[in-house]
């Protein structure tokens, strides 16, 4: 008896491993699924200019250097994760969707990509290493997130462009602009599109704003030639 119950106790010690190692063998293997399931991706904004503005369309580059800062964005939105609004005190933030570039570092490297593509400036760079240009650009993003209700999805982009006259920090140009661009839910490359393309639309306006000040500086000091 006591031979047959140490026989019978051992196969049931045997059986309870078995379990467990199948156990732990099913878990590591659904949390291997689920890892390979969640894949970090990694956005870009970016746009390509296309130089057919007539407004921007100059004989000669206008003859001063501009330099473009980094953009100025409140804590909350200082980060590579994208930001989801549900309501007006409501934001996540996404886990495995990113910015490859932070946004106020992206939108400055896009305006310099856009003014140079038209050849507005006799020079515009991020960073002047000898030289000290004339003018600067700058701004702030207040808003850049993606807002997902059950009936709407859009872009929304809330930001500024400001140009200034740095031998005396005058502002000369401010364009404000708050862009809300509905898009299908759940698709996050057509969301930093419709950033990218806020960008690139209002960017164009704001720089028709300073070919347009410049023009009138210009027949101002013809009008004191003559």
């Amino acid at each position: 008896m006591n031979l047959e119950f140490v026989k019978l106790n051992h196969i049931r010690v045997m059986m309870r491993k078995i379990s467990l190692i199948s156990m732990l063998i099913v878990v590591v293997f659904i949390i291997g699924c689920g890892r390979q399931a969640l894949v970090t991706t990694y956005y870009l904004l970016d746009y390509y200019p296309s130089p057919d503005n007539e407004k921007l369309i100059l004989t000669d580059p206008i003859p001063h250097k501009v330099q473009v800062m980094n953009f100025k964005i409140p804590r909350s939105f200082d980060s590579i994760r994208i930001i989801a609004r549900y309501s007006s005190h409501q934001i996540n933030y996404f886990r495995y969707s990113l910015w490859a570039v932070r946004p106020q570092i992206a939108a400055a490297d896009l305006l310099v990509q856009h003014i140079n593509a038209y050849r507005l400036f006799e020079q515009c760079q991020r960073e002047f290493l000898e030289e000290r240009p004339e003018y600067e650009i700058t701004g702030e993003i207040f808003q850049i997130e993606r807002y997902d209700s059950e009936k709407y999805s859009s872009a929304h982009l809330k930001m500024n462009f400001e140009f200034y006259d740095r031998e005396n920090n005058n502002l000369l140009i401010r364009h404000p602009f708050d862009r809300d661009n509905e898009i299908p839910k759940g698709n996050m490359a057509i969301f930093a599109k419709a950033i990218s393309d806020i960008i690139n639309e209002e960017a164009e306006i704001f720089l028709e704003k300073i070919a347009l000040h410049f023009e009138e500086v210009e027949n101002d000091s013809l009008k004191v030639l003559d």
